[in-house]
């Protein structure tokens, strides 16, 4: 019988071999769900989510504590300046457009 490891999500001891949890049902190893692979979850923070992703940054079993603090600081850092350059933008538009009204 293979040696029991603590899944990723609820810690409960399951054995190597598993792909789901007994306990939570959550994936493990290749069988871990699509939006918790470091991959996804870049492509959801620059089409969707944003900032919003971080969540899963931070629940993800494939990013160590280091990964995810790098990742955190990434996506913060784009999402950042991606606004920045939509209000700029927005401002040199209003101004094409001989428009009076300026976003503050």
């Amino acid at each position: 019988m293979p040696d029991p490891s603590p899944c990723w999500s609820c810690r409960r001891p399951i054995d190597r071999t598993d792909l789901y949890c007994r306990y939570c049902g959550q994936g493990q190893g290749s069988a871990l769900t699509w939006y918790y692979r470091p991959l996804w979850i870049a492509v959801l923070a620059l089409t969707a989510l944003g900032p919003f992703v971080l969540p899963l940054v931070w629940r993800t079993p494939r990013l160590d504590r280091a990964g995810k603090w790098v990742a955190s600081i990434v996506i913060l850092v784009v999402t950042g300046w991606l606004a920045w350059e939509f209000v700029a933008t927005l401002r040199q538009l209003g101004e094409l457009l001989g428009g009076d009204a300026t976003l503050t």
